[in-house]
């Protein structure tokens, strides 16, 4: 059964003062970071195209972020790099690795920002999405507030991560459906593989093996069949969509998988389906899945029903939630220092 809920760590019952008040007086939006993020904001030399208008843009989108999405951002991220696009993978717009959030502002010439030039809008809702998607990052991976591998497990599997039957069977046996059952099964095979994980630690607490190892553990690396590849040995889980279709290229399909496992044909192809991925992007790497997930939840509210969904309603936002309820209403947010004026005869008031 699934473990209850603890109180989000990263949680501060603090308000967030607005951007606006603090470029109405002047100040500068590094400044609204760094009092109300806590967040060391640094940029790149101007000179640059639109540069300045594109780091102003990256930050008035911390101000939109939705309410968990910026505790995060105070609780679990120390700085904001506004960088050039060297040093990151093409076609990159942010990363996050250990409390650094990284954003590319080099626009022009990255896909797919540069079509959505002329529609800002658009813009602006990727690159909140980005933001949102990199913090989902930090909850999970984060051991200031990430979450435990058991949870992990269970929400890489709710996100439709499974061996390929003619791999391991089990979990598209008749009786073997259930959720409870699957993160069981598979948090047994890592523990097989690598003893040193421990269920109810975080991720990337420092007596795991680390986010890095469980990324190479999880899912499949190169041809099926290969025990270590490189990468060395892993579960070799892959998302349900990509197995069906290598189920469909083989000879007979289905059908003669299910003739050579014993499974019938039907537990199979019901597997398959039970549960479903919440985005592309989230078929990508099994991290991306929970990123991907908490994206979903705080931006695209009316997939709930997805069970990935419902999962990660309960292992990433309701500890927010219930921190914010048990801990009562936000303190006032810290206010813009007030400018003193300057009289030209009289000097300062």
């Amino acid at each position: 059964m699934p473990a209850p809920t603890r109180l989000a760590p990263y949680y501060l019952p603090l308000q967030f003062e607005p951007l606006s008040a603090y470029l109405s007086r002047g100040l500068p939006a590094a400044r609204w970071a760094e009092e109300q993020f806590a967040l060391s904001l640094s940029a790149p030399p101007q000179g640059r195209p639109g540069l300045t208008d594109r780091q102003l843009e990256v930050v008035t989108a911390l101000d939109r972020l939705p309410l968990q999405v910026k505790d995060l951002m105070r609780g679990l991220i120390d700085r904001l790099c506004l960088d050039p696009g060297s040093g990151f993978l093409p076609g990159t717009l942010a990363t996050w690795h250990r409390g650094t959030l990284r954003v590319n502002v080099d626009w022009p010439d990255l896909e797919p920002v540069t079509r959505l030039s002329q529609r800002p809008t658009l813009r602006r809702r990727f690159l909140l999405s980005t933001l949102v998607h990199e913090c989902g990052h930090a909850l999970v991976e984060d051991f200031r507030g990430g979450i435990p591998l058991r949870d992990y497990v269970r929400l890489v599997a709710a996100g439709g991560w499974l061996p390929h039957p003619g791999d391991d069977p089990w979990p598209y046996m008749a009786g073997h459906g259930s959720l409870d059952q699957l993160q069981t099964h598979l948090l047994g095979r890592l523990l097989d593989l690598d003893p040193r994980w421990a269920p109810e630690l975080p991720v990337a607490d420092p007596r795991q093996p680390g986010p890095a190892v469980l990324d190479r553990q999880l899912p499949l690396h190169g041809p099926r069949g290969r025990s270590d590849d490189g990468h060395g040995p892993s579960l070799s889980l892959q998302p349900a969509s990509r197995i069906a279709l290598s189920i469909m290229a083989e000879e007979r399909g289905a059908r003669g998988l299910a003739s050579r496992t014993g499974i019938p044909e039907a537990e199979l192809r019901g597997a398959l389906v039970r549960h479903p991925s919440v985005s592309p992007y989230a078929e990508d790497e099994p991290c991306e899945t929970l990123a991907e997930i908490f994206r979903c939840l705080q931006l695209e509210q009316p997939l709930r029903e997805l069970p990935a969904l419902e999962e990660g309603w309960r292992l990433l936002v309701l500890p927010w939630r219930d921190a914010e309820l048990r801990l009562g209403p936000r303190e006032p947010a810290l206010p813009p220092p007030r400018q003193r004026l300057v009289h030209p005869v009289r000097g300062r008031l």
